[in-house]
């Protein structure tokens, strides 16, 4: 499999979500190549018909001067993230957003000057559509979707890229933790290239990293915070209904440009699930990447990565009051390597 066709579908894309994805606002992403011609592409998004903003692919590929977007090899390059606040009173479950291009210009027959976008996920609060749920629509007709890859082509303004809300609905923001780990910089924040990373750190006898990390005292006093220890809980005497949990899971195991869970992960994950046992918690799943390449593309690892680790929870038994997903995008918060950074962080509060 491509490393593009990696970062952008080797998951279902969630999230690639900004600092403060602990906020009650909705937020929208959306990960878009171009092409440039006299100028990068430009692009209004709209959420239910309402005009969240504008922006500009300025990474995209100049035609001028450097080729095709199509004939480039490596696309990620020109490929960027972005992200857009929802105001409260705009968010619906069942929304629909459009992306449409709104300067486009070209060159003549014969020329390879154009402005183009290449569409290659949207994200609502933490659930994504990818490329084979998006769709054109023409302002004035239908038209049928043309596809580069993983990516919708838009050519011109008379043709929007449509994501309707998957099944069940744009889910709603979370607002219920009590606290965030420290916050990875914008997915939007361009990152210098990097050194390939090391090699992966060999398997231990102990299972992979983790410490609890307890959350802040809450400020109202008659809510006391949880005291039990990581191994505490006892799933045959933990409650049934309800959670007296405050805790911060700091998970890694993740191999470099990789999504998978792998056997030391998933075992730490089940020592997770049987820590929280029959109690219904509120459940967090943030996904973090190193820095060691396109920021576009570590935004999709990072939000990939909470949504497999979500799924692995859930199938081992998990039981929630509420769970979602998302991702902080590239960091180097837990440290000063590649591979303290491919992380999940689990939060879990009453």
């Amino acid at each position: 499999m491509s490393t593009l066709k990696t970062a952008v579908l080797a998951a279902a894309f969630a999230l690639c979500a900004v600092p403060g994805a602990f906020a009650a606002g909705s937020s929208l992403q959306l990960i878009i190549g171009g092409e440039a011609y006299d100028g990068p592409p430009k692009f209004e998004v709209t959420f239910d018909g309402k005009v969240l903003g504008e922006g500009a692919v300025n990474a995209a590929i100049d035609t001028a001067t450097a080729g095709r977007f199509a004939d480039a090899e490596d696309k990620t390059p020109y490929v960027q993230a972005f992200a857009f606040d929802i105001p409260e009173d705009v968010f619906k479950p069942g929304g629909e957003v459009r992306v449409r291009l709104v300067n486009e210009a070209y060159g003549g027959d014969g020329s390879n000057r154009d402005r183009n976008l290449y569409l290659a996920a949207v994200a609502v609060n933490g659930r994504a559509v990818t490329v084979s749920g998006l769709s054109t629509q023409g302002t004035s007709a239908n038209t049928e979707n043309e596809l580069l890859g993983e990516f919708l082509v838009l050519r011109d303004g008379n043709v929007e890229g449509v994501s309707r809300a998957p099944t069940g609905g744009w889910p709603l923001p979370d607002a219920t933790i009590a606290a965030a780990p420290p916050a990875a910089e914008a997915v939007t924040t361009e990152v210098a290239a990097v050194a390939e990373a090391p090699a992966e750190v060999p398997a231990a006898k102990a299972p992979v990293a983790v410490t609890a990390l307890k959350l802040p005292e809450p400020a109202k006093a008659d809510k006391p915070v949880a005291t039990a220890s990581l191994a505490a809980a006892d799933p045959a005497t933990a409650m049934s209904a309800g959670c007296n949990r405050d805790e911060l899971y700091n998970v890694v195991g993740f191999n470099e440009s990789s999504n998978d869970l792998t056997p030391r992960l998933m075992e730490r994950l089940d020592q997770i699930v049987a820590d929280i046992g029959e109690q219904k918690c509120k459940v967090l799943v943030t996904g973090y990447s190193s820095r060691a390449g396109n920021h576009a593309t570590n935004a999709l690892f990072a939000i990939e990565r909470a949504q497999n680790v979500l799924a692995y929870l859930k199938q081992a038994g998990l039981k929630f009051e509420k769970v979602s997903a998302t991702g902080a995008g590239a960091t180097e918060q837990f440290g000063d390597t590649f591979y303290a950074n491919r992380r999940v962080v689990i939060s879990v509060a009453p």
